[in-house]
């Protein structure tokens, strides 16, 4: 079992793993930083890390942060170095984001990010293809153990949302059972009496479901499927979870790659149902897609949104693993939100070079600063959460190991 309950993915599976604004209602930012990562440059390049405090310097001076945590070096490398990464789509307009703030803090730093799904991003990072992978799904127990040399670490809070194209039908209710039971092709039509029993008042009409599905290696389907796993028995005990699964035949089924394909083939397709991650929510939203409202453990029904998203972090990253691989999916609580995760970076611990690890270690140290990636200037463009003070002492331990 991986941590928190969940099973891990299915032979053949890259990882197991386990995202809020809304028109017209700006949410205030909930979710304390501990201010810990300095954002300045650092002026002495050294790898090693230091337990107490670092001393930061850059052309406008230097600044003292005291921490309880190994603190990573960092600074500007002695000569060039270009990061590459791959993986989530639902990261990756994030991680774009980053890269001119990234360039003018390190300016031998060179970060290129890119998609092709966590799967992709998992692979390439034990491959080596690319510097690091970026994943919605952090790494399970056998590719931890069979790659003791990779890391998880979490940069960010997301979530993933449920949307649909139906016209006329607004702020529908929906069950990850019922869900479930659309993608498994046991409710065919928008009217069925599950779905009309959870929307009292709301026509529906008889129109076909189309669940659409992801056809790429993707966190995001893990997420989903995750969620479907923690509320549907027949779920669990079949498709289960993972980057990729056996899918139950449903003859009215589409697929599509990528948040940004599931936005297309949904808007292009009435009777549609499909998650996708809130990066792409603006996206949904212009192409008039529905967001439904999800059931959470304690029976109240969720959008994503800064409240939601941060009572779900609450309940469940209190107490974190070593390995930072951690499960925000159907956490306890009045306000929870259902399908909530980290962003996670994968990345190797041994560098083949001292620069290439400064680099990488000042990308992430960047990252999860609250001056830095974690602020809200570049958050709530993607409705990302930062991560909870209680986690950043881990994140900075595992930064500091990468040599």
């Amino acid at each position: 079992m991986s941590p928190r309950g969940l099973a891990e993915p299915g032979q053949g599976q890259t990882a197991p793993v386990l995202p809020h604004q809304r028109k017209g209602n700006p949410l205030k930012r909930l979710l304390p930083v501990a201010l810990i990562v300095p954002l300045a440059l650092a002026g002495c390049s050294s790898s090693k890390s230091s337990t107490s405090s670092s001393t930061t310097s850059g052309s406008s001076g230097s600044s003292t942060i005291s921490t309880g945590a190994s603190t990573p070096r960092t600074g500007n490398p002695t000569s060039a170095v270009s990061l590459t990464e791959a993986g989530s789509s639902l990261l990756y307009p994030y991680l774009q984001l980053l890269v001119d703030p990234l360039h003018a803090a390190y300016s031998n730093v060179t970060f290129s990010p890119a998609a092709g799904g966590s799967g992709k991003g998992i692979s390439d990072a034990i491959a080596g293809t690319t510097d690091m992978g970026g994943s919605d799904a952090y790494l399970s127990s056998g590719n931890l153990t069979a790659h003791p040399d990779l890391l998880n670490v979490p940069i960010a809070v997301s979530s993933q949302a449920v949307n649909y194209n139906l016209p006329g039908a607004t702020n529908l209710k929906l069950t990850g059972d019922v869900i479930a039971k659309m993608y498994e092709g046991s409710i065919t039509k928008w009217n069925d009496p599950a779905i009309t029993a959870l929307n009292p008042g709301v026509t529906l009409p008889p129109k076909t479901i189309v669940p659409v599905r992801r056809v790429d290696s993707s966190g995001d389907t893990f997420l989903f499927a995750s969620f479907l796993s923690a509320t549907n028995q027949t779920w669990s005990n079949g498709p289960s979870l993972g980057t990729t699964v056996t899918w139950p035949t449903v003859s009215s089924e589409e697929t599509a790659s990528g948040n940004p394909g599931m936005v297309q083939t949904c808007s292009a397709t009435p009777g549609c149902i499909a998650y996708i991650g809130v990066s792409a929510e603006s996206k949904a939203a212009a192409a008039g897609l529905g967001e439904a409202e999800l059931q959470n453990k304690a029976g109240n029904f969720e959008l994503p949104s800064t409240k939601t998203v941060t009572a779900a972090v609450t309940a469940g990253a209190g107490s974190v693993p070593a390995n930072l691989a951690v499960s925000l999916i159907d956490e306890p609580g009045a306000d929870s939100y259902p399908i909530v995760n980290f962003e996670y970076i994968v990345v190797k611990k041994d560098q083949s070079s001292s620069d290439k690890a400064l680099a990488i270690r000042d990308f992430l140290a960047f990252a999860v600063s609250p001056s830095g990636g974690n602020a809200a200037n570049y958050l709530d463009k993607e409705q990302f959460e930062p991560l909870p003070n209680n986690v950043i002492p881990a994140v900075q331990t595992a930064i500091a190991s990468i040599q």
